[in-house]
């Protein structure tokens, strides 16, 4: 019964340290390595497609948002799978909700509606969340501003660009151009909001500052503004803990 007992605590013992999560970051070695050296897996199970155009008030360019469809065989037919799927088949590759389009997106074509051609709003190699194009600042400034959750790195180094890599925030004009990245590299956004008032961005991203590869409550929270009315997006860091501003 001893040598029984025994053997089922290496058995859980051995699988409990198979199964511990991956980190979130895992840190390269090179820190001379770039983004663009990056090696990912190719599903081939996953056809691009292109949603329908999607047009925002008073401004000059439809967008196309292009995604992953998932096809799968059954007997003799296919069916097909987006990110927006409710059923047997579904084309959609995500969802429009006022000026936010949620999905699993690899690019957004471009086309000026005085014209027949397209162009990307990116080349870089990455998964756009969400978009979400900012009328109020339009309204207030005159300003056609699209915010961007992207993941833009396997940081977890699994071959895939996920919701399991670390997200990050950008920033581009409608027209692509001015396409930036605010948040930091391999900070983790939390969230952000989006104030007319003073036509600025806020948002807050967690460092991962012990360098474990995971986020945590002991790690470090930053803050950071970016000015909406300037001709280039660059985020500042404030801190509303600093000791002189608590009474």
């Amino acid at each position: 019964m001893k040598l029984f007992n025994l053997s089922i605590c290496l058995l859980l013992l051995i699988l409990s340290c198979g199964s511990d999560p991956k980190p979130t970051v895992v840190y390269p070695t090179d820190s001379t390595k770039v983004e663009d050296d990056q090696k990912l897996v190719t599903d081939t199970t996953l056809v691009l497609a292109g949603e329908l155009p999607i047009f925002f008030d008073s401004t000059d360019y439809l967008l196309f948002p292009i995604g992953p469809i998932r096809v799968y065989s059954r007997g003799d037919s296919k069916i097909y799978f987006g990110s927006g799927s409710s059923g047997d088949k579904s084309f959609a590759i995500g969802y429009l909700s006022g000026t936010t389009f949620t999905g699993n997106l690899d690019n957004v074509m471009l086309q000026h509606l005085d014209s027949v051609d397209f162009r990307p709003f990116t080349e870089q190699k990455l998964k756009m969340r969400s978009f979400k194009f900012l009328e109020s600042i339009r309204k207030k400034t005159g300003s056609q501003i699209v915010l961007l959750e992207v993941t833009d790195r396997d940081t977890n180094g699994d071959g895939k660009l996920t919701d399991r890599d670390v997200e990050s925030l950008y920033l581009s004009r409608l027209d692509g151009t001015s396409f930036t990245k605010v948040s930091i590299d391999f900070h983790e956004l939390l969230d952000w909001k989006v104030l007319t008032v003073n036509r600025r961005l806020y948002f807050r991203t967690l460092e991962d500052t012990d360098k474990n590869g995971e986020f945590n409550r002991k790690d470090k929270i930053h803050y950071y503004f970016v000015k909406l009315d300037q001709p280039e997006f660059k985020a500042i860091e404030y801190n509303p803990l600093n000791e002189k501003n608590i009474l």
